[in-house]
């Protein structure tokens, strides 16, 4: 039995892991889109390592497009297998993954125009092709199974497996593994992205018990969070007196469309409920957001105690007199020209892509303004750029003085810093049968750090297309 790291090994995205059994399946954890690289895109992502065809079963552990991003682009390729996952993940993907088609066409589309103008009458017959079609989302999710927490599914004789609660966003599972092999069976821990402990709305994590490997997400090892999530209220409620309040100012929160602008959203909704949220107009502005939002609303058991006692007594998680909700791309615009005080959450979360570019560029050089980044950025995105003080930065090719404070929160972080890593690592080896421990989704520098404080099994950080037999 040996595993394969095809993705986020030594990097945060592109999450892709293959297992090859000892009787021939062939299984995949993930497959997400790799976007370390914006330039190297399609070189990256249109071809596989292997044959799709030959696979036979993929997990999907959630919905973000860095884990499901390059599945439709795997059926197009050949693969006729089953995808297993919960139901809001595969909810979620379809939105998802139409909304990540929808922004392939639009990058395809500018690059199509810039080609024709430097080719004139040569670059009339153009045409760039997105890495899948909307029926090959169709024929993924055609393929799916529906696995619940704590449910076993029996693949076939020499493969059977448990999703376990992950916390990180809605649905989002870990996966544990267990392979029949000569009358040994082997167990094998896939974390998928973890979740942050005492979040808004998701469960904690759930540690995989009895393992002989934990494959496990690294992307805030040497991280420590500065702010403990069950202090979101009153840090959401400073951000917005301090700018909307004291300043007059407008507070720009760049969110992910799953999972972080539904925290923030709940957290703005408890605050209201409590009496203390000033008269502050709150607008979300994300088509996909608010797609994902009616998904959480339908999907409260899923959610933890808070959300669910929440949703008991006052009926809804999110819906409140203060929130609007944009829909269309023109109300959007003209949030650029209200001149008031208020409060706009946007995706995407690294500030690439999305409406929130246009947030930014329109509010980046108010004084009075602030851009709150709510989560990680990977280096090279525009919220990273903000996030170092830059001077100017570049949006839509021009560059744009930076006047408004820039901020950052780990209030609302979807996963777990370091201790509550070693934490999960040694749950997961009660028994200390853990032989070894691979580190993935992370950056190669703080990823160390984490591998260096794990002293009770052998840790291990994969590099990208790194094999490693399993005994």
């Amino acid at each position: 039995m040996k595993i394969t790291f095809w993705g986020a090994a030594r990097q945060v995205t592109g999450s892709m892991h293959l297992l090859d059994l000892p009787g021939g399946t062939r299984v995949l954890v993930d497959c997400g889109l790799d976007y370390e690289n914006r330039k190297e895109f399609e070189a990256k992502n249109e071809k596989f390592p292997f044959d799709p065809e030959t696979i036979d079963l993929v997990i999907l552990t959630h919905a973000h497009i860095d884990h499901s991003g390059n599945l439709p682009n795997l059926v197009r390729q050949g693969f006729r297998g089953v995808l297993v996952g919960t139901e809001p993940t595969l909810q979620l993907s379809e939105y998802l993954l139409n909304d990540s088609l929808n922004i392939q066409r639009m990058e395809l589309a500018a690059k199509e125009r810039a080609i024709r103008r430097k080719r004139g009458k040569k670059g009339k017959n153009v045409r760039l092709m997105p890495l899948y079609s909307k029926k090959h989302i169709g024929d993924l999710l055609d393929m799916a199974v529906v696995v619940d927490f704590g449910e076993e599914f029996v693949f076939n004789d020499e493969l059977s497996l448990t999703l376990h609660k992950a916390g990180h966003i809605l649905g989002a599972a870990s996966v544990r593994f267990e392979v029949k092999n000569g009358g040994v069976t082997h167990k094998i821990g896939f974390t998928g992205d973890l979740g942050n402990a005492m979040s808004k709305l998701v469960p904690d994590p759930a540690p995989m018990p009895d393992l002989d490997y934990l494959i496990s997400e690294s992307t805030y090892g040497g991280r420590q969070h500065m702010v403990d999530p069950r202090k979101a209220q009153d840090a959401m409620l400073d951000e917005v007196i301090e700018t909307c309040v004291k300043k007059g100012g407008k507070l720009v929160i760049p969110a992910f469309s799953v999972g972080r602008t539904q925290a923030i959203i709940f957290t703005l909704h408890q605050l209201y409920r409590e009496g203390r949220l000033p008269n502050v107009k709150i607008f979300t502005d994300s088509p996909l957001a608010i797609k994902s939002t009616h998904i959480y609303q339908q999907s409260v058991a899923y959610l933890n105690d808070e959300a669910r006692e929440f949703q008991e007594k006052y009926g809804s998680l999110f819906d409140f007199p203060l929130l609007h909700v944009i829909e269309e791309e023109r109300e959007s615009e003209i949030l650029s020209v209200i001149d008031e005080p208020c409060v706009i959450i946007s995706a995407a979360g690294m500030v690439e892509g999305g409406r929130i570019q246009m947030h930014v560029r329109n509010n980046i050089g108010g004084e009075r303004n602030t851009v709150l980044i709510a989560g990680f950025c990977a280096e090279g995105t525009l919220g990273w750029r903000l996030l170092q003080g830059q001077d100017f930065v570049e949006i839509n090719y021009k560059p744009r003085p930076v006047r408004a404070a820039v901020k950052r929160t780990d209030v609302f972080s979807a996963h777990p810093d370091h201790e509550q890593m070693k934490a999960y690592f040694k749950a997961s080896n009660s028994e200390g049968k853990l032989k070894g421990l691979f580190l993935v989704h992370g950056d190669p520098v703080q990823m160390e750090k984490l591998a260096l404080d794990v002293d009770h099994c052998n840790v291990h950080m994969p590099n990208k297309g790194q094999t490693f037999q399993l005994n």
